[in-house]
Order: structure tokens, then sequence, then C-alpha cells
């Protein structure tokens, strides 16, 4: 009895709560309790927080203080945010590209360094060839002499070589290094004949040895690479060939922004010439010698500009280019300066200009 009694006594209790709750809940929802969270929109503005003559005015600072901007620019009344980069431009309109320029021949390949190492192993591999030396630093390769199987000799085949052809035994060199755009790279291939059959590593020619050969491996390799990518891998010893990008946007505090070119004056001229084909900016003149482009960029056609046409002599010589841009040597490089043919021109026009150049150069 005394354990049915003390249930009752906690049902009772329970029933109490919940008639509580639920008669709170009933009153809410009618509107007899006020909902009081926007109180604080009428709420009357007080006196201003006034500090003390005695107290240092520089102990009081902001936890998140602004810096000053020194800009002097005056802003236009309205301004169009301009819209995000175009990732897509940082992409190779061809993922294996073989260029020439200067007898010197390369793939381009829109892979890092670092995937396109062990790659090129799985490829020696496949046509029966062992690689002798190799160096992921210098991104160098070399292989063992070439013709002594079968798989080996197939590949020789493919390249045109016929054994009666080679005097003396064959080796193979390629050499990996950092694409002129971001995220590429290049491959150069060497096919020259060994003074005996003793294995020593060769340097590397700046000069091609065999060029049709060459140009045929180098077609040869790409086909590979384009059919092996479902399972390509990653090296990390060859992670760093090729040292930092041939080209770097340099912006410092004090100075003039720029593009540091790593190229030689050819590679400059031309990559300069196809980051403006690609950027759509246009060229009004240019010379080669000098390193110089003009450029016709940014100029608005005015509305009236037809008319005074009508009355202006064709003795009168109109400027056709608003930009100069200049290549300058530097060490082994060149920099990539840009100026405005007439007045001064402003950091934020020499930073749009060079952007296009950086997102387009190849």
């Amino acid at each position: 009895m005394i354990i049915v009694g003390s249930k009752i006594k906690y049902l009772m209790r329970f029933l109490k709560l919940s008639s509580l709750v639920f008669i709170i809940l009933t009153l809410a929802a009618c509107g007899v309790i006020r909902d009081r969270s926007n109180d604080y929109l009428l709420a009357e503005g007080g006196d201003s927080v006034k500090i003390p003559e005695w107290y240092k005015s520089s102990s009081v600072e902001a936890r998140y203080p602004i810096p000053p901007i020194d800009n002097k620019r005056s802003l236009p009344e309205e301004y169009v945010l301009p819209g995000p980069p175009d990732a897509t431009v940082i992409i190779l309109a061809e993922n294996y590209v073989i260029e020439s320029l200067e007898e010197q021949t390369w793939l381009l390949v829109n892979e890092t360094p670092g995937r396109i190492w062990p790659s090129l192993d799985h490829f020696w591999e496949e046509n029966g060839i062992d690689v002798e030396f190799e160096n992921p630093r210098l991104g160098l390769m070399q292989t063992e002499l070439v013709g002594l199987n079968l798989l080996s000799n197939q590949l020789l085949e493919r390249l045109g070589i016929e054994d009666s052809e080679a005097s003396s035994p064959l080796v193979f060199q390629a050499k990996l290094g950092q694409g002129v755009k971001r995220n590429s790279t290049e491959l150069q291939v060497r096919v020259f004949e060994t003074k005996s059959g003793k294995q020593e590593f060769e340097g590397w020619s700046a000069m091609p040895g065999d060029p049709d050969a060459e140009s045929q491996l180098l077609e040869v390799i790409s086909s590979y690479l384009e059919n092996s990518q479902s399972y390509r891998s990653y090296s990390l010893l060859a992670h760093d060939i090729g040292g930092v990008s041939k080209v770097a946007l340099i912006s410092e505090p004090e100075a003039d922004p720029y593009l540091k070119l790593d190229l030689s004056y050819a590679r400059a001229w031309s990559s300069t010439s196809k980051a403006l084909r690609g950027a759509n900016i246009t060229v009004a003149d240019l010379d080669r010698s000098e390193g110089v482009f003009y450029l016709d960029y940014g100029q608005e056609e005015e509305s009236t500009n037809w008319l005074v046409g009508l009355f202006s002599s064709d003795d009168e010589v109109r400027p056709e280019y608003s930009f100069i841009l200049k290549l300058e040597k530097e060490g082994s490089g060149y920099l990539l300066k840009v100026s405005k043919s007439q007045g001064d021109i402003t950091t934020v026009e020499r930073m749009e200009i060079l952007n296009l150049l950086l997102d387009n150069i190849s």
C-alpha cells in the first residue's frame, strides 16, 4: 500500500507540472505574454560617452583599427565591380602541344613535372629501355643503349631509324622543366650516338642531335601520355623540377609592378606576343630589335568620331596606341614593363594589363 501511494503522489506532481507548462504555452500563443525581442528597436539614444580630460586619449584605441589608405585617386560616381577572373585561362587550349623555336623543339604538357616524370619512366619501361642515369632535381634522364631487344628496335622503327643507319649505339636523353604557363611542363629529348659502348652520363646538349628523330620521339611520347592518363601517378622527388616559375608578377610597395621572364629573348618575345593575342589586346605597332610593343588598349571611341573624321585631313596623324610594352634585359632573363604613351600611368592600369598577360602567357 505504501508503494502504491508513492506512485500516486509522483503522478499528481507530474500532472500539475504538465498543466502549468500547458497553461504558459497557451498564454504565450494567445499573445497574453508579450514578445520583447524587438524592444531594442524602440530604445532612445543616450548621451555620448565622454572621456575625462585627465585620461590619455592615446590609450583609447579600436581593437581592430582600420589602416590609413594613401590613395588620392578620385573614384568615379558609378563603379562597376569587376567580374571574377576566368579560371580557364590557365588551361592550355590543348593538353599536348609540340612547339618549335630557333632549332629548339619541345612538348608542352598541361600537367606539373611531378606527374610527367613517373609517366616518362613507364614509357621507357614499356618500350624495353632501362634508364641508366636520372636526376629528378634537374629533370634529366638518360637511357641505356637502345636497340638491344625487340621492343626498343620497334621504337627505333617508329622513329624512322634503321639499324644500318646507326654506326654507333644510340642513347636517348630527356629533360623536363617548368613550362611558361603555370602548372605546365616542357619536355625536350635528345637522340645521339655514343662514342663507345661504355655507359657514361653525357651532359645535356643545348643543340639537337637528330632533329627529325627527336621530333618523332616527342610525337610518340605525346601519344603515350595522352593514352595513359587513367593510371598516372605523382613523384614527390620531381616536385621541384625546374625550380620556380619562369614567369612571375613582381609588385613591391614603392616600385612599379612588372613581369619577370626567366626566358631567352626569343622565348620572351614569342611568349609576350602569344599573351597579347590571348588577351585580345591590339598591337598597333612593334619593334622586335628594341623589344617594344605599342598597344591600342582601353581607348573608347566617341560617338562623334565618325563626324570629326569627315572634316579631318589625311595629313593629321592620330596616335594609334595608348600603352607601351617593353622588354628590358636583366641577368639571364627579361623584365616586361608597361607605360603610357601620353600622361602618367596608374598602378591600377599597370596591374590590369600585366595580369591579363600573366593569365594568357605561354
